[in-house]
């Protein structure tokens, strides 16, 4: 009994390093897949009473050279990128809007870019937006499967299709912003755009796609 009590006082320490280490990408790739998911299968457990075990789940949960293929059911155009490093939803939200949004004559998607200190704070600057300058989603994503994906989730919540992460891209309804550009100050994420996808090849994915289920109160 003993000793189960102090374990509980050494967990913070221990979780201090976890978060430390995990924040790096070349930690994250020593770690083997099933050492991951049982790490944050075990941090959940504990998720509700300490903050910092909630940062090791979601940390053990961080993609790396993840394939995600982003579609516009509206303009028929789909896109292949991939991501390493995003700690979650809300900062993927401002990440995907500055690859996307530009000249539509170019292939890419119309709509207000995002401001360039949103993008530093999700990228590598100080994270801390402030209640004066929130980061603006500039759309509503949902999973291949016609699935919400929340702000507050995490990129390896999103259910893959047919083995590949997908996400639809919906016009947002009203201002939804957030004071912090990245959770993890210390992890700096990438989001390549690969390239955009040729006519055939969005119609494929578009046609496999199940219709947005907008009945969720908070996907509003």
């Amino acid at each position: 009994m003993t000793r189960i009590a102090m374990s509980w006082f050494d967990m913070e320490d221990w979780l201090r390093a976890l978060i430390t280490v995990l924040g790096h990408r070349p930690f994250r790739a020593a770690v083997p897949t099933e050492v991951k998911a049982e790490l944050r299968e075990y941090a959940a457990v504990v998720a509700d009473r300490s903050q910092r075990a909630a940062w090791v789940r979601n940390l053990a949960a961080v993609l790396d050279d993840e394939p995600l293929v982003v579609l516009n059911p509206h303009a028929r155009r789909g896109y292949a990128l991939t991501m390493s490093g995003v700690g979650d939803n809300f900062q993927l939200h401002t990440l995907l809007a500055d690859r996307l949004i530009g000249d539509s004559d170019q292939g890419m998607l119309p709509g207000a870019r995002p401001d360039r200190s949103w993008v530093e704070a999700a990228t590598d600057a100080d994270p801390y937006l402030g209640p004066d300058n929130p980061a603006l989603r500039r759309f509503r994503l949902f999973d291949g499967h016609g699935a919400y994906v929340y702000p507050e989730g995490v990129p390896a919540d999103i259910e893959p299709l047919d083995g590949t992460r997908v996400l639809v891209l919906h016009p947002p309804n009203g201002d939804y912003g957030m004071g912090v550009g990245r959770v993890f100050q210390n992890m700096i994420p990438t989001l390549n755009l690969d390239w955009a996808l040729g006519p055939g090849e969005a119609e494929f994915w578009l046609t496999r796609i199940t219709p947005a289920v907008e009945n969720d109160f908070m996907a509003n």
